[in-house]
């Protein structure tokens, strides 16, 4: 965090109750073990509650499986008709929100209310039964992910302090270090730029295990794997192919590679993998965010040859292109020697634990800004030192 932000944060007590946390550690071990243990565990719970379990070989085979099936077909009734409840309740205000999650006695529909505006606060987008039942599969850590790997990604920094200072208010200096690591998103972030995930989320580019790329990205994963599985929770094995690798990672942000099938000649066939932008509205939730968070932000999102523009992102692409890549002299970007403030706004750059100090690059414009409509915004090919690289338009400055 002091690298982040230049604060000093010397003064947190960070070895807050430390026989709390080995009691709390000490339990999550015997949750773990559970989880290994999963059908034992419940079925002593169950016995220890008084139901009676029955054993499925002392049980009709027919008759079991038709009560399988009703319980399964119950489940999926209810459920539907749960979202859908939760879609057309009625809209709450800020002061009715705040006053219903205040109440401790509530009913269904009260509830049902709660959840819809909580969601339709969380996501800023029509609240539907497709969104509830992705909500409670936990689409939104993956979304926030992708959201701050890509478009938010100059705001994270502050979200992250923020969010360290609300907690060191709270805990009067000291901090319950669970719940902090859990509220801090920018190592996972940074993780995800060094292992340079992102460059596999070009539309229509075939994929294959043996590509060069491929098999660099599989050497620096495996390389990494344990401050993987401790900042992403997400195990990799030497035994896992680039593609299965890159499939894990993938998930953290609900994306993946689609097959397309085995190419190539009889005697060397492979399997190919692509990228397909998936149609879900996250491209319509991430607008919504960084227009939320630039209201809330001093910065202005601008690019400086002669001109300044503050627009937020929205659909007259055509028209913020012109302004970007036009001057009143009509010059070109082509060749235009650019700044980079690297720091926490940079993707692709080198950090020592996942937090790089700040500093800046020279590169050379090689070409013309383009719209990346899947991220939402303005890019630009720029010649550095040690490689060309796509930067971001925002952070770009004419020297």
């Amino acid at each position: 965090m002091s690298a982040a932000d230049n604060d000093d944060y010397s003064y947190v007590d960070q070895n807050f109750q430390p026989e709390s946390l080995q009691t709390w550690g000490k339990r999550g071990s015997v949750i773990n073990v559970e989880m290994r243990r999963y059908r034992e565990s419940v079925l002593a719970g169950l016995v220890e509650d008084g139901y009676t379990v029955i054993d499925a070989d002392d049980a009709d085979d027919d008759e079991s499986g038709a009560v399988i099936e009703s319980v399964k077909a119950a489940s999926v009734e209810l459920y539907t008709a749960e979202c859908k409840a939760i879609a057309d309740s009625d809209e709450l205000s800020p002061t009715e929100l705040k006053k219903l999650q205040d109440k401790r006695a509530k009913t269904k529909t009260e509830r049902h209310q709660q959840r819809k505006a909580e969601l339709s606060r969380r996501y800023e987008v029509d609240v539907t039964p497709e969104l509830v039942e992705k909500d409670d599969d936990g689409w939104y850590p993956q979304l926030r992910m992708h959201y701050y790997l890509t478009l938010g990604r100059k705001f994270l920094t502050t979200r992250d302090a923020k969010r360290a200072a609300s907690q060191l208010e709270a805990g009067e200096n000291s901090i319950w270090k669970p719940d902090f690591n859990k509220g801090q998103l920018l190592p996972a972030v940074l993780l995800l730029e060094n292992l340079n995930l992102l460059q596999f989320l070009t539309p229509d580019v075939q994929l294959r295990g043996t590509d060069e790329k491929m098999v660099e990205f599989k050497a620096l994963a495996v390389t990494h794997r344990h401050v993987i599985k401790n900042y992403l929770n997400v195990s990799i094995s030497e035994k896992l192919t680039p593609i299965a690798i890159a499939q894990k990672l993938l998930a953290k942000i609900d994306l993946k590679l689609d097959y397309v099938g085995r190419l190539g000649k009889r005697e060397n066939r492979e399997c190919v993998y692509r990228f397909v932008a998936p149609d879900d509205e996250r491209d319509s939730i991430f607008r919504h965010w960084f227009n939320r968070d630039e209201a809330f932000s001093r910065e202005s999102v601008s690019v400086t040859n002669n001109i300044v523009l503050s627009t937020p992102i929205s659909d007259t692409n055509s028209q913020i292109l012109e302004e970007v890549v036009s001057s009143p002299q009509g010059q070109t970007w082509k060749g235009l020697k650019l700044k980079l403030q690297q720091g926490l706004d940079s993707i692709g750059s080198s950090y020592s634990e996942l937090i790089s100090k700040v500093g800046e690059a020279v590169g050379v414009a090689d070409g013309e800004p383009y719209w990346n409509a899947y991220l939402g915004q303005w890019q630009i090919w720029v010649k550095f030192a040690d490689e060309c690289r796509s930067v971001v338009c925002d952070w770009l400055a004419v020297v």
